[in-house]
């Protein structure tokens, strides 16, 4: 198939979907293309931190001020996506006050509204808490759903005019002199292939960008930092809770929906793929961050995982958490001789849309059209949708629907909805849609539910029991890591309850799983 555009956008993150939806309001026409649905990248592995910009108020002031910018907007523009918590720096005993002195007065220096709490306050807010701090700073954090964010995004490109080819990869540039004039794509689950040609081509593909130039022969100076995470069974705090030190592992706890993100580690890596969370990562997390909140040491934990943050970097820096959290936009014209290619890297989740704002004004500059952005001031579809979990089950009571996932009040008609559009191609794009399988039981007593509904309407190919054992072998990668005590109970329960239903065998080990060395096969 051969497609015609004015741009063309590689990457379906935050970034990607945010630069289609800032050219289609521009009405310029944009082809966006995803090796798999979106958000599988970066935005769908972070933490879920509504910034502040408090992280980086004394190291990174730049990045610190994009974010309590871009804060502002998003509250305005995105309101659904966002659980406005707040946050708390704890000064513990070990750090003194000196930290917490620099912090507040880097905080008054980028414009961070910020509030100094007692002991007894912040405990009275927040009981949880290590009964031993000395004080607390309050600053407008939050959490934010990366998951609704980006779909709202490309929602709305679509909207007004965009394309979107999803699980498709990029296979070659077409180079012409100066110039990309196109590129060659694969359909990965139909095998289509597509010829594409544009006059722009933006690379904002994150981690991966490198991948992506190396196809028209260059490359960029970039750091993989590998970040993991662990996802509680339950909600520990109503706030955003990060230590009042310089950022190091395992000092924030971030509330989501119903259970809380402990993170994050920061360990350079030299390959892009087959990445995962360590068992010394999964001790370090909860280390640190039951220094902080005690309860963390009883806490049954539901799942691990870990995202790769694509940092820029002009010059080696020996530490990760000494590169820049800003974001970097890049003219091939001027820095390598290719004139309509751009690459957007780094950042942060909270500033796509200006990244994408940045971006799409040069893609304006280098058309010769004046049109300005409007993306801060047109809110996401959905953004005058009731918000928060008690704004939820008033809902839920309400409507009395069959409910597939009981963890998240998924309901069977959200499901019914997504079912009858032609774009869903992976049973991971009715999770990344929908709460469904996020809970606390991580799918086990629900993605059957699911599964059935797929089976009786003839939407999964070859055997559903294999495509279900395929599910639970990826569900895996993220319980083994966290496997002991009560969380390994609940395997061996719902290990049970799927081979007894199910029949499902296990797959034998690899040679290198039994010596310990691989993922390891359960079901």
């Amino acid at each position: 198939m051969k497609l015609r555009t004015e741009v063309l956008i590689i990457g379906g993150g935050a970034t990607g979907t945010g630069i289609s939806r800032d050219l289609a309001l521009r009405g310029i026409p944009s082809v966006l293309i995803e090796k798999g649905d979106f958000s599988t990248g970066a935005s769908g592995r972070n933490h879920g931190l509504f910034h502040s910009g408090g992280r980086y108020a004394v190291s990174d002031p730049e990045a610190a001020r994009e974010c309590m910018a871009e804060n502002k907007i998003l509250r305005k523009i995105a309101p659904h996506c966002i659980e406005e918590t707040d946050g708390l720096f704890i000064s513990l005993p070990e750090e003194g006050f000196d930290y917490r002195e620099r912090f507040l007065r880097s905080c008054e220096k980028v414009g961070i509204q910020n509030t100094l709490l007692s002991r007894d306050d912040a405990l009275e807010l927040e009981p949880e808490l290590n009964p031993s701090l000395l004080s607390a700073v309050k600053v407008p954090d939050g959490s934010i759903d990366p998951f609704a964010l980006v779909l709202g995004n490309a929602q709305d490109a679509e909207g007004h005019g965009a394309k979107t080819l999803l699980h498709t990869e990029i296979t070659s540039l077409i180079i012409n002199g100066d110039k990309v004039t196109g590129a060659r794509a694969r359909d990965l689950t139909q095998g289509e292939e597509y010829s594409i040609e544009a006059s722009y081509i933006i690379n904002a593909t994150g981690a991966w960008a490198n991948q992506i130039l190396k196809l028209a022969g260059l490359r960029i100076g970039m750091t993989l930092s590998k970040g993991s995470m662990l996802i509680t069974n339950r909600r520990l705090t109503h706030r955003v809770i990060n230590r009042c030190r310089p950022p190091f592992d395992g000092d924030i706890v971030v509330p989501n929906h119903t259970v809380s993100i402990l993170g994050t580690t920061s360990i350079r890596l030299e390959e892009i793929e087959n990445f995962g969370v360590t068992p010394h990562e999964v001790s370090l997390l909860i280390q640190e961050t039951s220094k902080m909140i005690p309860a963390i040491q009883e806490t049954r934990f539901i799942r691990a995982y870990a995202g790769i943050r694509p940092l820029f970097q002009s010059e080696e820096k020996g530490e990760d958490r000494a590169i820049s959290r800003g974001f970097v936009l890049m003219d091939h014209g001027k820095n390598d001789g290719i004139k309509n290619l751009i690459t957007i890297t780094g950042g942060k989740l909270v500033t796509y849309r200006l990244m994408a704002e940045k971006t799409s004004d040069l893609v304006c500059q280098k058309m010769g059209v004046n049109v300005s952005c409007s993306t801060h001031l047109k809110p996401l579809p959905g953004a005058n949708r009731p918000t928060g979990l008690t704004e939820q089950l008033k809902q839920f009571s309400i409507n009395r629907e069959e409910t597939l996932c009981d963890c998240e009040l998924v309901q069977r008609k959200e499901v019914d909805e997504l079912l009858k559009t032609d774009k869903l191609k992976d049973l991971q794009d009715i999770l990344h849609r929908t709460r469904l399988a996020k809970g606390t039981c991580q799918g086990g007593f629900c993605i059957h539910r699911l599964f059935g509904i797929l089976h009786d309407l003839r939407m999964i190919e070859g055997d559903s029991n294999e495509a279900l054992k395929q599910f639970l072998e990826e569900r895996w990668k993220g319980i083994r890591p966290i496997l002991w005590g009560a969380a390994l109970k609940e395997e061996e329960l719902i290990e049970s309850i799927y081979k007894g239903i199910f029949n499902l065998i296990p797959t034998p080990p690899s040679p290198l799983e039994e010596e310990g060395e691989g993922g390891g096969s359960r079901h």
